[in-house]
């Protein structure tokens, strides 16, 4: 009883705390304006950039892994709360796990944003590294290698994404944790179904590191 109510507990709150999303915020505050409403629509990291430059990634980025931080760590401490004698780890590492599903379920259906939010691949890798640190590095090396070649964020952001559950399996979780962390990883991928539509159809955009200021040339004054 108490595992399922601590369980429970533990996934409402961390969906809360992944229903704030930090482009829509940052957006609101810093443009007067609502990141959905530019570019792909999309709540995240890669369209607030693309819209908006660089001023204000960095508070898109604190309070989209913050949230996932503290999450996939309340999961941990809840669960540990209940649980058995010489299990304390296993219960621990789960509650992690539902932690980070949640929250991550919150940055893509956020119940504060009529459930319109974005990816949560940057919430995602934030949960990783507290359940993790090992298959978060290893992550973070495969998006930024295959990025770095395509320039394909979402093609580095699928691929990496789906490494997490192997590392983590290798490194000897339980079967338990492995299936949430599928999940979770199912999730981010199926929000990206229309970035693998256009990968396969080579219409898919890729990332610029620079303002495009070629649409200024017509411009008298530049």
């Amino acid at each position: 009883m108490l595992t399922t109510l601590m369980t429970a507990l533990a996934a409402i709150l961390a969906y809360l705390l992944g229903s704030v999303n930090g482009s829509i915020i940052v957006s609101r505050l810093l443009y007067g304006s609502d990141v959905r409403s530019r570019g792909s629509g999309n709540a995240g990291l890669t369209n607030f950039f693309r819209n908006y430059g660089v001023t204000g990634v960095a508070g898109v980025i604190a309070i989209d892994a913050l949230k996932g931080v503290i999450g996939t760590f309340l999961g941990g401490l809840l669960l540990s709360f209940a649980a058995v004698e010489g299990f304390e780890a296993e219960f621990t590492d789960t509650g992690r796990l539902v932690g980070a599903f949640s929250a991550i379920l919150g940055h893509v259906f956020p119940v504060y944003y009529g459930f319109r939010g974005g990816k949560g691949v940057l919430t995602g890798v934030s949960c990783v590294f507290v359940i993790d640190y090992r298959a978060a590095f290893i992550a973070l090396f495969i998006f930024a290698v295959i990025v770095a070649a395509t320039r394909y964020v979402s093609l580095g952001s699928i691929i990496s994404t789906c490494s997490a559950p192997i590392t983590m399996l290798a490194n000897g979780f339980s079967t338990r944790c492995i299936l949430i962390a599928i999940a979770a990883v199912l999730l981010i991928v199926l929000k990206h179904s229309d970035n693998m539509r256009r990968l396969v159809n080579h219409k898919e955009s890729k990332i610029v590191f620079k303002r495009d200021l070629s649409h200024k040339l017509d411009d008298d004054s530049f």
